[in-house]
């Protein structure tokens, strides 16, 4: 109803701090404020300010939106349970798409609004728990939702991780995946929920399982059927608290603690790796290209070959190329290089690490053309003629991915030695997929990350596209057909 003070001009009620409200707020949006209803009139965005205007209304608006992370740095890492715990620097990005309007009593829920806003981000600290696929599957094996186990597993750990953390509720928050994108396995994120990150999250790495225990003492304790506000349901949730399985949770959360035996995975896990989501990003667009992505190990190093100079007389142990044409990986020995050459020979851009002046060598014992002149983007080259210098990229795995490598060039070596090929496979075959990742990384986000000397973390633009590529290296080749 109209009233004085809703009359009056709409006042400004603070400068919210990315992380916090702001994240959140939108035009049409009803805060409460010392006992009163405010409703946001104007949001400046670029002032970071918010005008609301006194109101008296019979309903209240809960913001409906996306969020998502993005793993910038790892600090330490540790087993716990039957999963990973991982202390670290996380990316946090939110969008709003709309907002719902509740009766005050009842909550009924009375309408639903879009909203086009951009999406707000900031860092922060965060710990995340990685979870085995064998959790998944057997949560779907006994008619649970996975996505819905998981998140009200986070849900029911943030209402009680106030208690360890010593601070607000609100100064908290969680995201849950059932598949991250860089880790490729269902995730549980819980950070702190302030930009830049206060510190609290940290304080519970060494208590993870007890905060767990806890978790499902309560859920088992709480007499509701289904999730209440009391466990599983949470007054900020942008998803309305869905989806939501209390029962799953406390299966979870006993499979996490190892209290239940981890069931067998019916099928044979894949290599352990990030998930190209940035590669299939790129591949759909360009589904018409060809791109092959490859890396070798060799049997002898530089020093029993008399220096880098005789490359050529390393000889192959492994080389293994994954095909954006078949979306699938390719492995070859020594007696299969030929099958190798052909498959580089059929790409439209060839991405290698290193290729020009390591992995081309090489192979110039097998073939005596020229393959410099095949079709090739090497990252290695493209960081140094930025920077001045090469980066490792197992440290650009890390740095960019959270995907760091499982071993390097002298450990493949002594397992050539030993008759380890197998291993040599899988360790060549996981360099493949983090190349092809940071490739695929750059063409979606126009940079990589990696850490300087100094210990900060910096960001190199690194803006690719495989059109562009495939199209400057065409030119490059009918000019060298003219000469």
């Amino acid at each position: 109803r109209a009233s004085a003070a809703s009359a009056r001009k709409p006042r400004v009620i603070g400068s919210i701090g990315a992380g916090n409200v702001m994240s959140e707020c939108h035009p049409g949006a009803i805060y409460l404020h010392h006992g009163r209803q405010f409703r946001v009139v104007n949001l400046d965005l670029e002032q970071r300010k918010v005008d609301v205007s006194p109101i008296d209304a019979a309903y209240f608006t809960k913001a409906l939106g996306e969020r998502e992370t993005e793993i910038l740095s790892r600090a330490r890492t540790r087993p716990a349970g039957s999963f990973l715990l991982v202390e670290g620097r996380v990316k946090v990005t939110s969008r709003i798409v709309g907002y719902e309007r509740r009766r005050v009593r009842g909550q009924e829920l009375l309408g639903t609004e879009p909203l086009d806003l951009p999406p707000s981000s900031y860092e922060t600290n965060s710990l995340w728990l990685e979870l085995p696929d064998e959790i998944s599957q057997a949560l779907a094996a006994n008619g649970r939702n996975p996505m819905g186990s998981l998140h009200a597993v986070e849900h029911a750990a943030l209402a009680l991780l106030p208690l360890f953390a010593l601070c607000d509720r609100f100064d908290l928050a969680g995201i849950t995946y059932k598949l991250h994108p860089q880790l490729g396995h269902a995730c549980i994120f819980l950070y702190d929920a302030h930009a830049g990150g206060i510190g609290l999250v940290r304080s519970v790495f060494d208590k993870i399982e007890t905060l767990l225990e806890t978790t499902l003492a309560r859920l088992r304790e709480c007499e509701c059927a289904e999730g209440c506000p009391a466990c599983v349901h949470s007054p900020r949730c942008s998803n309305g608290n869905r989806p939501i399985d209390k029962a799953g949770a406390q299966e979870a959360l006993a499979l996490m603690l190892g209290e239940q035996i981890l069931p067998p995975v019916p099928v044979p896990l894949r290599l352990e790796t990030v998930i190209a989501k940035e590669a299939e990003a790129f591949e759909e667009a360009h589904s018409e290209l060809r791109v092959v992505t490859f890396d070798l190990e060799t049997q002898r190093s530089a020093e029993e070959v008399g220096g880098w100079h005789n490359a050529h007389l390393m000889r192959i142990s492994c080389a293994v190329a994954w095909d954006s044409a078949e979306e699938e990986f390719f492995s070859y020995r020594e007696h299969q290089v030929d099958a190798l050459l052909e498959r580089l020979a059929l790409a439209d851009l060839v991405i290698g690490f290193n290729a020009h002046r390591f992995d081309y060598r090489v192979l110039r014992g097998y073939d005596p053309r020229d393959l410099s002149k095949l079709p090739t983007f090497d990252l290695l080259d493209a960081i140094h003629e930025r920077l001045g210098f090469r980066l490792p990229l197992g440290h650009l795995g890390e740095e960019t991915l959270g995907a760091p490598k499982s071993a390097d060039g002298l450990q493949a070596l002594a397992w050539w030695k030993e008759g380890r090929h197998e291993e040599i496979a899988r360790y060549c075959q996981q360099d493949v997929a983090i190349l092809r990742d940071l490739f695929g990384y750059a063409c979606r986000h126009g940079q990589l990350l990696f850490r300087a000397k100094n210990g900060e973390r910096v960001r190199l633009p690194m803006k690719l596209s495989v059109a562009e590529l495939v199209d400057r290296e065409r030119k490059r080749d009918a000019q060298r057909r003219m000469h």
